[in-house]
């Protein structure tokens, strides 16, 4: 996907009509527009036929700059069907998309890939880097694709690995590094591109437990320093201190929206409840309002970020 992103982009280089057009119907205006603002939106499988499902069904929300998202719910609730269509990846059924004042759902497929070379980073579950280039020439990749001049690339590159403590690892290649070295290179190559939002599709969870430290230490400086990300995780302890602001999802809709504090500590709903008991393991935690006290406690109990094994 990364590699196919980059080479369309490198073909829409030499249609600078087609780009202007594009950026002409964002809203880079002085009064800039919400980064993400999506209403009523529907992705919808099969549609009208037995076998029918609404991945997403109804889903509004929005995102500013700055803003660290946290999309926490199980599988099958609709949270990579979410991210994918916020990401360009893939187009809704129904409903609205804006991207900095863009009507992304208008928008060809070459269109959409440079929006995604060029306003958009991901880092995805596995790390998707090339094996026999070093660390160094992975995160210039996308740069050079861009035209970046050389001088820039190289300032930009040496930024980026120093913000993920790996700037003594440029000269190595992907197979001399751990898995938490290879993920937080490919959160450096996503920053080098300086990028309107970073998308996390549960970047820990291809990781050793002990090495999943390292990397949310990099995401939560990345949420000090203003960056603005939307991730899916499972990590509790880390969305509650890290983000925002948080969603919970549950059959395709949004249950609940919330700040970190409000939804892990005093959640409105009983399926918000029901799941942070079940994902927490504490089963004796009831279901009704009289049990989120207990829900408090567990969240609490869980290690923060710093605590964690690999942190930095």
């Amino acid at each position: 996907v990364f590699i196919s992103q980059i080479l369309t982009h490198r073909r829409d280089v030499s249609k600078p009509r087609q780009r202007k057009q594009l950026f002409e119907k964002g809203g880079h205006s002085h009064c800039a527009p919400l980064l993400i603002d999506v209403k009523n939106l529907f992705k919808i499988y099969h549609e009208g036929e037995e076998s029918e499902v609404r991945a997403l069904d109804g889903v509004s929300l929005s995102v500013d700059r700055g803003e660290f998202l946290a999309i926490i719910g199980q599988s099958g609730s609709g949270k990579s069907t979410l991210m994918n269509i916020l990401g360009c990846l893939d187009i809704p059924t129904y409903g609205d998309y804006h991207l900095d004042g863009v009507d992304v759902t208008e928008l060809s497929d070459r269109q959409l890939a440079h929006i995604r070379n060029k306003q958009i980073g991901f880092i995805f579950q596995q790390y998707n880097l090339i094996q026999n280039l070093t660390v160094l020439e992975n995160v210039e990749l996308p740069l050079i694709y861009q035209g970046v001049p050389s001088a820039e690339r190289k300032r930009r590159v040496r930024e980026a690995l120093d913000r993920v403590a790996l700037g003594k690892r440029r000269s190595h290649r992907p197979t001399e590094l751990s898995g938490g070295q290879q993920q937080r290179v490919g959160i450096a190559r996503a920053m080098a591109v300086k990028p309107d939002v970073i998308f996390f599709d549960e970047p820990t969870s291809a990781l050793d437990p002990e090495l999943v430290g390292g990397v949310l230490s990099v995401m939560k400086k990345l949420a000090e320093d203003g960056v603005t990300m939307i991730v899916v995780t499972h990590e509790m302890k880390f969305a509650r201190e890290a983000a925002s602001k948080v969603i919970f999802m549950d059959g395709g809709v949004i249950v609940e929206e919330g700040d970190p504090e409000t939804v892990f500590t005093h959640p409105k709903e009983a399926r918000t409840r029901k799941f942070l008991r079940r994902i927490l393991d504490h089963e004796d935690i009831p279901e009704d309002r009289e049990g989120i006290p207990e829900v408090r406690a567990a969240v609490k109990s869980i290690p923060s970020v710093s605590a964690m094994p690999g942190f930095m």
